[in-house]
């Protein structure tokens, strides 16, 4: 009698059981992993949205404004003209908005902190970001204001930080790099501190 080959009953349900406690020990990982992820993300939109208004400023030789339009990771650039803030400018020429940035999906549980000073640490950050926090720079590619008014650190970090936080900082000079707080930078070229 010639035996057909194949799995048992019993084979199959130790296989699916199996899979079912290897799936169950990965979702935490897997949510920690998609937290950090639309963190990177929104850090990196908002990094790139500096660097794109400092270069615009560059080239244009005027005024141009990076600031957040919400309490989430959303941000737009302009070009003021004898404004102080991208909705007055907004208000006064619809030519003046350059770039847009709405935070959806993943960046939307993003809540970044910011403050005017590069030292703040986690526990002084209580300012959140909101509509017209921002920083502006002039025809040479340069923070007005740094170290008074203009913003030069932002943290970001999920709205129940419960995510890996990261820190976008500005130097005198308006240029972003993004950090990571928890790193020494005489260890690794992406820490803070």
């Amino acid at each position: 009698m010639k035996r057909i080959g194949g799995f048992t009953l019993v084979e199959l349900m130790i296989t699916v059981a199996i899979l079912a406690i290897l799936l169950v020990a990965g979702i935490p990982s897997f949510r920690e992993w998609l937290r950090n992820t639309h963190i990177r993300t929104a850090g990196e939109s908002i990094q790139n949205g500096l660097r794109y208004a400092r270069g615009e400023a560059s080239s244009r030789g005027v005024d141009v404004r990076f600031e957040f339009t919400s309490s989430g990771a959303g941000w737009t650039v302009c070009a003021l003209a004898g404004t102080s803030s991208c909705t007055a400018a907004a208000s006064a020429s619809a030519n003046n908005t350059l770039q847009n940035f709405v935070a959806a999906g993943g960046s939307a549980d993003v809540a970044p902190m910011v403050s005017t000073s590069i030292g703040a640490t986690a526990s002084s950050l209580s300012t959140a970001a909101s509509a017209g926090s921002g920083i502006t720079f002039n025809a040479m590619g340069r923070p007005i204001g740094y170290g008074t008014v203009a913003l030069s650190r932002i943290d970001l970090n999920t709205a129940d930080k419960d995510g890996r936080r990261l820190v976008i900082l500005l130097s005198s000079g308006g240029m972003p790099r993004m950090c990571d707080p928890n790193l020494s930078v005489a260890t690794s070229p992406q820490g803070c501190r």
